[in-house]
């Protein structure tokens, strides 16, 4: 099966409207680069490894929030882990032309959509902002140290309720990094299969030697989470930057308790990338 889809450039696209945020954006705040699915988007990322991108098809997106395109996803009955359902790959910035190698503030927006009935079982990984260089092996219970990156993907958890599920380094303040997994971060959102539902995720990245680093999420335009107490890194090195996408998402956990018991599929309208 041929992969469809592109790389577009946008100078302004506003994903979500926001409406009093406890933290306002910046009034520059623009897109400077978007994923949209058209042809040829995997050639232009050429990403260091892919897994079941051949799984995948670009199908019409009419209700879609933005893009009028959007990649299916599919999670086969029965299907644990990234081997056998959902796909995944490392968007990095350092190889796909227009962005720099690295940030230290930057917001990921994007719409999904979850077909009828989808089986949400115990949960599911859904992509997120990481760091640089290898950043996206900060996953699996391989954790992050303060000088080799971090992950802040998505998941959904049992009826679908939202978080953000973090691998981030051990925080002085006791807060994150302690957990042997990930480390859950609610977000008291629930997604509704067959409602489209954008996300928009800003990391702005600690100093060094201090516990300033912020985390804002945007759920269908209403601001569910505001951190400013994260530590990103510990040492000034692009690991602990803003580096790339992690596209990743499957039933999982690792155990066949999270095997879906019915084939499910997921649509993800296009990724767009803002300052």
């Amino acid at each position: 099966m041929r992969l469809l889809t592109s790389v577009t450039l946008l100078s302004s696209v506003n994903l979500l409207a926001v409406a009093d945020t406890p933290i306002p954006e910046h009034a520059d705040s623009r897109v400077i680069k978007a994923l949209t699915f058209q042809p040829n988007w995997l050639e232009e990322l050429s990403p260091a490894w892919h897994s079941r991108l051949e799984t995948t098809r670009v199908v019409p997106a009419p209700d879609a929030a933005q893009f009028p395109h959007a990649l299916e996803v599919h999670f086969p009955k029965g299907a644990v882990g990234p081997g056998e359902g959902g796909a995944q790959f490392p968007l990095l910035f350092r190889k796909w032309q227009g962005m720099n190698d690295h940030y230290e503030d930057l917001t990921l927006s994007y719409c999904l959509k979850f077909n009828e009935d989808f089986d949400f079982v115990m949960g599911g990984k859904l992509p997120g902002l990481i760091g640089g260089e290898d950043s996206w092996t900060r996953s699996g219970g391989n954790q992050p140290d303060g000088s080799n990156g971090w992950t802040l993907r998505y998941m959904w958890r049992t009826g679908g309720q939202a978080v953000i599920y973090a691998y981030l380094p051990p925080s002085p303040n006791g807060r994150y990094g302690s957990a042997t997994w990930g480390q859950d971060i609610a977000l008291n959102r629930t997604f509704i299969p067959e409602q489209w539902h954008c996300l928009k995720q800003r990391v702005v990245i600690n100093d060094i030697g201090e516990e300033n680093g912020q985390l804002q999420v945007w759920f269908d335009g209403e601001q569910v989470l505001s951190l400013n107490n994260i530590t990103y890194r510990t040492q000034d090195n692009n690991a602990g930057k803003i580096g790339g996408m992690y596209f990743s998402t499957f039933h999982g956990g690792n155990t066949r308790d999270w095997a879906p018991s019915k084939d499910s599929s997921l649509l993800i309208n296009g990724f767009a990338f803002s300052q």
